[in-house]
């Protein structure tokens, strides 16, 4: 039999992490982090990472652990396949019910579609790609990617600069369309999409961002560049991070970093929101109860 998961899906300040958690608790399982930002250690209030505290090696939140927390430095290299094959360990490893939440869909995808890329990474490549980046922007490097894969913008989120470096890294190694291969499933799977009203969606998003900017997220940032992380490192380019850097070097106010993070953040909202419509395996709910009476069902 294959071993089940669970994954909680939704946009940004939909509420699935209050779900997950809940649902961990009773049904005696785990949380492991999807999240492609959470990964960066020192890099917390403009994550929004759940309130925990860590013990040895291990994130814990209300008593529950959360995996793929803080995993690595913001100046280190950490792609979707590093995230699946830590992931898979993690599920062999303990056998507990691994309940999987947060919002970079194409890590769940990678996951549960047993993706296998064709090429692996190229760090010579990589640096003149990034230096692309900075030098001539992303609609470039996006430009450059649609001469070999016209059909790039249906398959990544062109908008964020890691899948386009990734994607351009594989396409002009292998001068063909990205395609990922799907290996055998390895698991049952239970996908449970939150349900959620758009407008009151935005106005928490909103909301959050100034508890954020409260609980000192420019204090954050300012002390992750006193660190010497670079303001043109992946993990800094995020939202929050990047809107924050441009009113630390004088670029912007900040009551125009606030709006735009808010801004950015509704729209990520958008784009996360259409690349779930996208996955016909999930199962909406309206409520706990309803997520509840899923997982007994598949328990």
């Amino acid at each position: 039999m294959k071993r089940k998961i669970v994954i909680i899906q939704g946009p940004t300040a939909s509420g699935k992490s209050a779900i997950a958690l809940k649902l961990a608790k009773e049904f005696n399982g785990f949380l492991i982090s999807a999240d492609s930002r959470m990964i960066y250690k020192g890099m917390d209030i403009g994550t929004n990472k759940d309130k925990g505290k860590r013990v040895a090696n291990t994130y814990i939140v209300q008593g529950v652990e959360e995996k793929m927390i803080d995993v690595v430095l913001p100046d280190q290299d950490f792609t979707v396949d590093d995230w699946v094959k830590q992931v898979k360990q993690i599920i062999k490893v303990d056998k507990r019910l691994p309940i999987i939440v947060g919002g970079t869909g194409f890590y769940t995808q990678a996951l549960t579609n047993n993706f296998k890329l064709p090429v692996g990474k190229n760090r010579e490549l990589r640096d003149k790609l990034e230096q692309e980046l900075a030098e001539k922007g992303l609609v470039s490097l996006v430009k450059r990617i649609k001469e070999i894969d016209l059909e790039i913008e249906s398959k990544i989120d062109v908008q964020n600069p890691r899948r386009v470096i990734r994607a351009a890294e594989i396409c002009l190694q292998t001068k063909k369309p990205l395609e990922r291969q799907v290996g055998r499933p390895l698991y049952d799977v239970l996908q449970i999409g939150i349900n959620f009203d758009r407008e009151k969606l935005y106005e928490k998003i909103n909301k959050r961002v100034d508890e954020m900017i409260e609980e000192g997220l420019v204090r954050e940032v300012e002390g992750l560049m006193q660190q010497g992380y670079s303001e043109k490192l992946q993990s800094m380019t995020g939202i929050g991070y990047r809107q924050v850097v441009e009113y630390l070097t004088g670029k912007i106010s900040s009551a125009d970093a606030v709006e735009l993070i808010k801004r950015d953040t509704r729209r990520y909202a958008k784009r996360q929101i259409t690349w779930l419509k996208r996955d016909k395996t999930i199962k909406w709910v309206n409520s706990l109860k309803e997520a509840q009476d899923l997982m007994k069902k598949f328990v």
